[in-house]
């Protein structure tokens, strides 16, 4: 009886021992993907890629800006002429000059657009930074260049000289049209687009 019991137990043990064994054996392998580092020359790459796109980005940027300004300048001058003539009639010396005005004109145009240019790109970051809306900013520029222009003329003629006050006239109205054309120029950003209908018929009535 004794030895009988004794096997019992001691084959209640061996399963026991058994299950603890299998419970201890491997596991089951993991069923997440595993996570592969991209080599560094993926990344020197996607990084070369991004700064190309980059740059790219900036360049037509800058010649869409580049382009939309010259348009403003030729506008601005057509307007200019435009007012000085409505001003002061033929009898203004600008107009005098007849053909030798185009000859004055090919250097002087290129050369005051270069210098207006620091200007302009100042104030547009000024602007930028104190969250001017565009149509105004580019408007404005254009009006305070205008103005600043037409001031030294007034101021560089004797006082109470009626011609040069025309001038100066003509001339914040050449900024004026030339902010305006600039903003036209860059697809009147800010706007919807029945406004940019609005303002482009407004514009073509101007010019």
């Amino acid at each position: 009886m004794a030895l009988a019991k004794q096997t019992v137990n001691s084959g209640g043990f061996g399963r026991r021992g058994t299950a603890a064994r299998s419970n201890t054996g491997p596991r089951p392998a993991s069923s997440r993907p595993a996570t592969v580092s991209p080599r560094p020359e993926d990344r020197t790459h996607d990084a070369i890629a991004e700064a190309a796109k980059a740059v790219g980005e900036q360049v037509s940027a800058s010649a869409s800006r580049g382009k939309a300004y010259a348009k403003a300048c030729l506008a601005g001058t057509a307007a200019f002429i435009a007012a000085l003539f409505a001003l002061t009639g033929v009898e203004n010396k600008v107009f005098q000059a007849g053909p030798m005005l185009i000859f004055l004109a090919i250097p002087i145009l290129p050369t005051l657009a270069l210098i207006l240019y620091i200007p302009t790109v100042i104030l547009s970051d000024v602007a930028r930074l104190l969250s001017v809306p565009r149509g105004w900013a580019d408007i404005g520029i254009g009006l305070m260049l205008g103005v600043g222009l037409g001031t030294a003329v007034a101021m560089s003629n004797p006082p109470g000289d009626g011609k040069s006050l025309m001038m100066a006239l003509a001339m914040t109205a050449g900024g004026f049209i030339g902010g305006f054309a600039f903003w036209r120029a860059q697809g009147y950003p800010g706007t919807s687009s029945g406004s940019a209908a609005a303002f482009d018929h407004a514009y073509d009535k101007l010019t």
